[in-house]
């Protein structure tokens, strides 16, 4: 679906890290020899078009966000996703919801959102470096293509074949070598034929596995043409905006410029479009993503960071406070009139100390 250069704003650059799934295993496939290698190359380099349905669920025991409530969701509760895709920028992928659902055609450059709850349609020009994540990230394509490019050079090998959607799947599993980062493991099992990812498992360096999605229907052909058109219904609100407007919940006015250097890692400067304020420090599946917020949305952060078990962090001025799940970190910090969100795949001392080596003033 999406390319694996266009980051997820909120999940430390793109190393999510999120689900717990509930779905019985399908009975083991006949045991097959793959080349784990090869079988990487392969993923990352196909572009297989499908039509099918998958799930993921997630307990992450994330703080509730002020404004940023269906990102959290997707984090912490069950995602259940329909997909039509006929090409990389040929696409229409469904959250399914209970009354409705929110829908994203994508059309060369161009992407239609509908959401039949808001009765909403919105027009969206122009790719962002980055945005806030949304079900699409979770289909087991773009979750596996986006997580082994994060890691193209550590090692993996290779897994037993199993049963995904009817079918036999052959598996790799990339092992991270970074110390830094609280990935563990990554498992992806995918067609043989197609090398069409079928099912992503993520696992912490210590503990269970707490991310599976996959596919529980899935048909390898071109979706209906109709189907990927965007509906233009009578009466529905109709909206245009830039991807780069798509984080408004979060933008402040003239945000700081994030600094050059957090937490001992030097920021890297991301290609396309940049959102003002919005710094990556690291690389990989170690790296992690500074957001300029307003301060009624750090407040409240910090204020629920307590609830799910997090912990104060004493800044020279302001609040702060660290969440640390088993694979993902969130750190919030007030700063004058505005605040910053920090998220990523690392320990949360990592981020304790970038919430203390934030600069307490606003540029002028």
């Amino acid at each position: 679906m999406s390319a694996v250069s266009r980051r997820w704003l909120l999940v430390g650059a793109g190393a999510v890290a999120l689900i717990g799934a509930s779905q019985l295993p399908e009975p083991a496939a006949a045991a097959r020899t793959v080349d784990a290698a090869e079988l990487r190359r392969r993923i990352s380099a196909q572009a297989v078009p499908y039509v099918g349905y998958a799930e993921s669920t997630a307990q992450l025991g994330l703080p509730e966000i002020p404004q940023l409530a269906s990102v959290v969701m997707l984090l912490t509760g069950t995602t259940r996703i329909r997909a039509n895709v006929a090409a990389p920028d040929r696409w229409r992928v469904d959250e399914v919801l209970i009354g409705g659902e929110r829908d994203t055609y994508r059309l060369g450059r161009t992407e239609y959102l509908w959401d039949f709850v808001a009765n909403q349609a919105t027009r969206v020009t122009g790719v962002a470096a980055f945005r806030l994540p949304r079900a699409g990230d979770l289909l087991p394509p773009d979750l596996a293509r986006q997580l082994l490019s994060l890691a193209p050079d550590d090692p993996v090998t290779a897994m037993p074949a199993r049963r995904v959607a009817g079918r036999d799947a052959v598996g790799l599993r990339l092992t991270p070598s970074d110390p830094q980062t609280t990935v563990g493991r990554v498992d992806v099992w995918a067609d043989p034929a197609s090398a069409l990812p079928l099912r992503v498992e993520v696992a912490p360096r210590a503990g269970r596995t707490v991310l599976t999605t996959e596919f529980l229907e899935l048909d390898e052909r071109a979706p209906d043409p109709a189907v990927l058109r965007p509906p233009v219904p009578a009466g529905a609100n109709k909206v245009t905006t830039r991807a780069v407007d798509l984080s408004g919940a979060l933008r402040v006015l003239n945000p700081p410029p994030p600094p050059d250097v957090l937490a001992g890692r030097r920021r890297v400067e991301p290609a396309g479009e940049q959102l003002a304020g919005v710094g990556v420090y690291g690389s990989g599946l170690a790296a992690f993503v500074l957001v300029p917020c307003g301060r009624d949305i750090a407040d409240q952060a910090v204020a629920n960071a307590a609830v799910v078990g997090g912990t104060p962090v004493e800044v020279p001025s302001g609040t702060a406070a660290v969440v640390g799940t088993t694979l993902l970190s969130v750190g919030v910090r007030t700063r004058g009139r505005t605040g910053s969100l920090l998220v990523g795949a690392v320990p949360p001392d990592v981020l304790r100390q970038a919430l203390v080596d934030l600069p307490s003033r606003r540029r002028a």
